[in-house]
């Protein structure tokens, strides 16, 4: 079987982290304030993607999401769209883990590496570990939603055990 090498998938997560720092420095969440680091971000994770993609890196797909959540969050910050910001204000992070599932349905339906991102085999082993990530991904929408207004419950922590989860699926093929 086949796995994205462990330095590819921290470098998939730079572009989120350089997001995340100036929340954590400035230990509040107020996305409008971080409009620079959105569209900072967002360039990050287009350098990353290219670069990654033309060496032929399976990408994680919660990531190829999280790229999409913080290309919204430039485009609604940055520009700005107010409409788009206002939502995405409102929701928070839930924006993040819809388009990871927007992604997941895609890769799971596509084949290849499937929403979990690791080529196999058999098919049938990625099909039913991609569709098992999908599911933890719907409660990890439910929960972002119900816990939006905490980013740590509702962004961080459903983050993390969505890509260890993947990670555990993947190892455990």
């Amino acid at each position: 079987m086949w796995r994205t090498p462990a330095w590819a998938e921290l470098l998939q997560l730079a572009p989120v982290i350089t997001l995340a720092l100036p929340i954590i420095l400035r230990g509040e969440v107020e996305l409008s304030s971080v409009s620079t680091a959105f569209g900072i971000a967002t360039s990050l994770a287009v350098v990353v993607i290219a670069g990654l993609g033309s060496r032929g890196i399976v990408l994680n797909p919660i990531l190829l999401g999280t790229a999409i959540w913080l290309a919204t969050g430039a485009i609604g910050f940055g520009i700005p769209v107010a409409p788009l910001a206002a939502v995405l204000a409102e929701t928070q992070a839930f924006g993040l883990f819809l388009a990871s599932l927007g992604v997941g349905v895609i890769a799971t339906l596509r084949g290849g590496g499937g929403y979990i991102g690791a080529a196999h085999p058999d098919p049938s082993w990625v099909r039913s570990r991609s569709i098992l990530l999908l599911a933890i991904t719907v409660l990890a929408v439910i929960w972002a939603w119900m816990f939006r207004h905490d980013v740590r419950l509702g962004g961080g922590l459903p983050f993390i055990v969505l890509n260890v989860t993947r990670r555990v699926l993947i190892a455990r093929g």
